[in-house]
Parts: C-alpha cells; structure tokens; sequence
C-alpha cells in the first residue's frame, strides 16, 4: 500500500471520529437542555402598608383587688383553737373559717365588766330609795344613772366581742377566695389582729410593672395572657402608678380581669397598646429565618426573589417588617423555607 493511500486512510478515520464526537456532544446539551428546572409550590400573600399598632408586652401577677378585699381581725384577745381552711381555698359564705378561745385576760376583762354592770345597778337601786326618801340629791341620782349605763355599754362592748363564751367561730360573709391565713392553732392574737383576708369571687385584678417612659395611661387597651396557658383576656388600664417601686423601678398598673378567674398570685403577660404608626407587614409564615439572616421571597415573572429583611413586632397572625418591599408585592408564604434565590415557582391553585 502506497504512502499516499495511506495519507487519505487516516484522514477519512479523523473525519469520522470528528462527526462522531459532534453527534455525541450535541446529544449532551439536548439532554442537559431538556433537563426541567427545579419548581416550588408556594401559596401567595400581599405586602401589606398601613397604620400598625404600637404595642409593649409586660408582664405582671394577678392580685385580690383592695376594693373587694376583706380583712376578718379578732374581736378580742384569744388563743387560735383551730384553723379550718387554707391560702387560695375557695369559700361560701357563713363558712367556718377558723375558731377561737377566749384568752386569760380577755376571760378577766368581761367578768370584770359584768361585776361593774351588777354593782352599778344595785348601786342606783341604793340611791333611788335615799332620793325617794329625800336623803339624796338629784345629781347623785343621775351619777348613779350614768355609771350603770356606762357599765352596760362595757359589757355589751365585751359580748359583741364573744367574751363569756369558751369557744368562737370566725365565718366568712360572703362567698371568697381566702388570700392569706395569717394565724396557726396555738397563736395569742390581740384583739383587733388581722386572721384571714378574703378577695371576693370575681374580684381579681392583674398589678402589671411598667417601665416609667410616660408612655403608659388609664384607658390603654390590654390584651393579658396567662403565662401557663389559657384564653387572652381584653381589658384596659385603670390605673398607672406615679411612685415607683423601690426594687424593680416599676410603675404599678391595675388591670381588671372582667370577671374571670384566674388564680392569685397567677404570672400574667399584658401587650399593651400605646399608638400607632405607618409600617409595612407580611405573614409571619413568609419569613424565612436561617444562618443568613431573616429574609421573604418576592414572587413575580414565576420566579423568586430573595429580599432580607429586619422584623418587629407581631401583629395577630402578622409580622412587621422593613426592607425593599413594596405595597402589594406578592411574597410566598406556604413552601417559603424550600425556596432558593432565583428559583422558578408555581402558585398553588392555578
């Protein structure tokens, strides 16, 4: 075979090669451009601009309201016998709280008034026969009158009391919530001493702290929430404090509870309303929070454009945000967190 034959041989096996090497890589970019693109199902919602609450969450304990609280003090000097209900106990009135005996020296005080009252009232006897006999004057009459009289007082003082009796029942006037026991069995009290406190059913109040910026007013609505779970409760601000307290250097709120029972001493967080301003909010499903920062995905032309953003505060089942959004742009708020800048989406529904 000549040199020449051969020559033409090997061009003709390149250009084969060549045509075979074309046909393949075209055959890759048909397959890579036929390849589909990644596509989220996403559902839909309005940047939405507008007024916007401001709102300040504090926090506070519900407390017996002072106006619709009862203090029961001892009506004598006595010794507790026995104490029959406990802090927090829920009672009906005419129920039995606690008894009560009479001391040594309250039991020496009434037997002392009832010997006053005897000996007074023999004593004017005595005088009224030496004034009927005209041996007495007319004001040792009346001196004699008024010292029974005095005497009597004395002793029905002692009896309303519960002196000559051994034992004393202390009840409840009303139907209440007992806030504090402030005896044991065993304890001397003085008369007048303070027994059991009582806040009357449906009475509560919540004390909220607040910071004293002078934002705070009565009136302000409130929406106060249980710690350990339950429904909000809407109320108001009655009162805001003007002396702060020593070791928080908060200012006291009273907030009505509106009739619901929540127990004493109960942790409360109250959102307190305090203006209003323009601002920009979208769901907080929207926002996607992750190691690059919080950010939405604004959908238009069937693809997704990451914006971040900085949040503030909830409102219901919003958030408030700011960034380049504009009013009523589209962002993507169910499947956001499967979102990729860029990425071309589809709308749930359509």
């Amino acid at each position: 075979m000549t040199r020449t034959r051969l020559l033409i041989i090997g061009a003709v096996v390149l250009a084969l090669m060549l045509v075979v090497f074309l046909v393949l890589s075209r055959g890759k970019g048909g397959e890579t451009e036929a390849d589909p693109t990644p596509t989220a199902v996403v559902t839909l919602a309005a940047v939405r601009t507008g007024q916007l609450q401001d709102v300040v969450s504090v926090y506070g304990v519900v407390q017996a309201d002072p106006t619709g609280s009862i203090t029961l003090a001892a009506p004598k000097a006595a010794i507790v016998s026995q104490v029959l209900v406990r802090s927090g106990q829920t009672v009906a009135a005419g129920q039995m709280l606690m008894q009560i005996a009479n001391a040594p020296g309250s039991e020496l005080a009434f037997k002392q008034a009832a010997d006053a009252a005897v000996f007074a009232k023999a004593d004017l006897a005595r005088v009224q026969r030496l004034y009927d006999e005209r041996l007495a004057a007319n004001d040792q009459l009346e001196t004699a009158r008024r010292a029974l009289a005095d005497a009597q007082a004395t002793l029905t003082a002692q009896q309303k009391q519960g002196a000559g009796h051994a034992m004393q029942v202390i009840t409840a006037p009303k139907a209440a919530v007992v806030t504090t026991v402030s005896a044991a069995a065993g304890d001397h009290v003085a008369q007048d001493a303070p027994l059991v406190v009582l806040a009357r059913e449906g009475g509560a109040t919540v004390k909220l702290g607040l910071e004293p910026s002078g934002k705070f007013a009565p009136g302000q609505s409130v929406t106060l929430k249980p710690v350990f779970g339950g429904a909000p409760i809407a109320s108001r601000i009655a009162m805001v404090g003007r002396a702060a307290d020593q070791t928080t250097k908060t200012l006291d709120a009273i907030v009505p509870l509106n009739g619901v029972n929540l127990p004493i001493g109960a942790a409360v967080q109250g959102d307190v309303v305090t203006g209003a301003h323009l601002g920009v909010a979208v769901p907080r499903a929207a926002v996607v929070f992750d190691e690059t920062g919080p950010h939405v995905f604004i959908v238009s032309g069937g693809k997704a454009h990451r914006v971040f953003v900085k949040t503030g505060l909830d409102h219901g089942d919003d958030i408030e945000v700011s960034g380049q959004l504009a009013a009523g742009a589209q962002v993507a708020v169910e499947g956001a967190y499967e979102l990729q800048d860029g990425m071309a989406v589809k709308v749930r529904g359509k």
